[in-house]
């Protein structure tokens, strides 16, 4: 980090080779019109204009929704003609709600959006509008090379990134500390720990199981520790190779089931939703939490406790023995983003504030200054990071590889949902990890 403290500009050198959920944080929903109070309502520069902001970020006062925010009021104390309102949802809600306002065209102006399978899906319906991705180029954006992959169709640009994304194991100093157990460094000490705090009455790892994307996600994490290849799972996907080809990918399976078994995630997990997982380790009833480097806001969050904040920590998600991945390969991709709405009614001044929002001095820039989430576009420290942002950018800085998208997102939104689905299955016991391999693999024929 000392490297990092000499720098005054970071420059993250993830580089997407091939098509890329955050995924948003808490729980909660709210729809609501946010305004600048101090915004003068008399504009001679155009009329009065109301665009609607479709969001996954629900939680307006803190992390990623108040940046996001932050932004909007920005843009509307900057044109005082223009009214942003706000439909902000849970993540699960807003999915749903998202495919009713496609359904049924929908005005909304600008919608956030989950890059890969699920962008497809809004393209294919002729919902987003297509970008040029030359109006993005230069500082004023500052966007790292190859972001835009999981937002390009059929070489068509249709949405921009927000964030860096990437995979790693929050946890409780504290909890460890207090019970004298190791941090983990190996999958087997991964097992062990958890063992040690379920002894203990402590959760070990909590897990949004009912989501299924994350448990996907893992699932991923492991192979790649085992065969220490990030693409073999992707090619298995688009058809290019078999899941057999690599028994890694089997091994994988047989492992996480047997975290499963073995209960390393907390009990009735496949109950449990993100914000759920969330409350679990934020109140400290569980002593780690497998989730992205979106969450990066929860360590300046002041509506959590200051025990809470000033235990939290990072680590990477361990090796396994005798495998051939490191460390320091990272499943990282761009998940998370923004695109116009064809429906709208105000495409002129949507793309107005659309431009706004993606600028390098507005979103980038307040997410990381507040501790919100890692960005798409380079950033500049300001020497008030929380240890939390500095050793998720050493992890991000140090990766010898990075995956560039997850396997369960490379495909169709059918493949999604059928792989992630066989995922719930392996887990809960009623298919066997053999039987998991050929459902990804007729799945993955099928698309």
């Amino acid at each position: 980090m000392t490297k990092l403290k000499r720098s005054s500009t970071v420059s993250l050198l993830i580089t997407i080779p091939i098509v890329m959920s955050a995924c948003s944080g808490t729980a909660g929903n709210s729809k609501e019109t946010f305004a600048t109070p101090n915004a003068s309502i008399n504009s001679t520069k155009a009329s009065n204009v109301t665009l609607r902001f479709f969001s996954n970020l629900p939680d307006r006062k803190s992390g990623q929704g108040f940046a996001e925010q932050m932004v909007i009021d920005n843009y509307m104390r900057e044109n005082p003609n223009v009214k942003v309102e706000v439909e902000a949802l849970a993540e699960e809600p807003f999915k749903n709600k998202q495919k009713a306002y496609m359904a049924s065209n929908e005005s909304i102006d600008v919608s956030m959006v989950h890059f890969g399978a699920e962008l497809s899906s809004l393209v294919s319906a002729g919902w987003v509008e297509e970008l040029d991705p030359k109006d993005y180029e230069g500082t004023n954006y500052n966007f790292l090379p190859g972001v835009f992959k999981g937002f390009t169709f059929g070489d068509k640009l249709y949405g921009l990134p927000r964030n860096s994304d990437y995979e790693v194991i929050y946890y409780n100093k504290s909890l460890f500390n207090q019970n004298n157990i190791k941090v983990p460094r190996t999958f087997d000490e991964l097992i062990s720990a958890s063992k040690s705090f379920r002894a203990l009455d402590i959760q070990p790892i909590s897990m949004n199981g009912k989501d299924l994307w994350n448990l996907a996600i893992m699932y991923q994490n492991i192979a790649q520790r085992i065969s220490g290849d990030q693409y073999s799972i992707i090619n298995a996907t688009e058809g290019r190779t078999k899941y057999a080809d690599d028994t890694s990918l089997l091994e994988a399976a047989k492992n996480l089931k047997k975290m499963s078994d073995e209960k390393v995630f907390n009990t009735a997990y496949m109950t449990m939703d993100y914000g759920a997982s969330q409350n679990l380790f934020t109140q400290g009833k569980a002593a780690m939490w497998y989730m992205g480097s979106w969450e990066a806001g929860i360590a300046a969050n002041d509506k959590l406790t200051e025990e809470f904040r000033k235990n939290l920590g990072v680590f990477k998600f361990p090796v396994t023995s005798g495998g051939k991945g490191k460390a320091a390969d990272l499943i990282a991709w761009n998940g998370g983003g923004y695109s116009l709405i064809k429906a709208s009614k105000h495409k002129e001044e949507a793309k107005k504030f659309f431009d706004f929002m993606m600028r390098a001095n507005q979103w980038a820039k307040i997410a990381w200054d507040i501790g919100a989430a890692v960005p798409a576009q380079k950033y500049e420290l300001t020497g008030k990071e929380t240890d939390v942002q500095k050793q998720l950018t050493d992890i991000l800085l140090t990766a010898s590889s990075t995956s560039g998208m997850t396997f369960n997102d490379v495909s169709s939104a059918a493949f999604k949902d059928a792989a992630q689905n066989a995922i719930g299955k392996l887990v809960a016991g009623t298919i066997k990890p053999e039987d998991f391999i050929a459902e990804l693999q007729a799945a993955a024929d099928k698309s």
